[in-house]
């Protein structure tokens, strides 16, 4: 993990905060998918769960 337990606990509320805040700000619902899928890729790399480009260099080794 990249950050404390503490932190990582405020990241997450602050999350849910900014989901629900994009669910209601009335865009279209591809930027809606948009910008949750990328601010919960960016927590789960906080957390050591996500690897930018990873899937793409293991389809390159194949």
């Amino acid at each position: 993990m990249k950050t404390d337990s503490k932190t990582l606990a405020e990241i997450l509320k602050l999350h849910a905060q900014y989901v629900k805040e994009v669910e209601f700000s009335g865009i279209k619902p591809l930027s809606m998918e948009i910008y949750k899928t990328n601010s919960h890729n960016f927590v789960r790399w906080i957390q050591d769960e996500f690897h930018p480009g990873k899937k793409l260099r293991k389809e390159a080794l194949s």
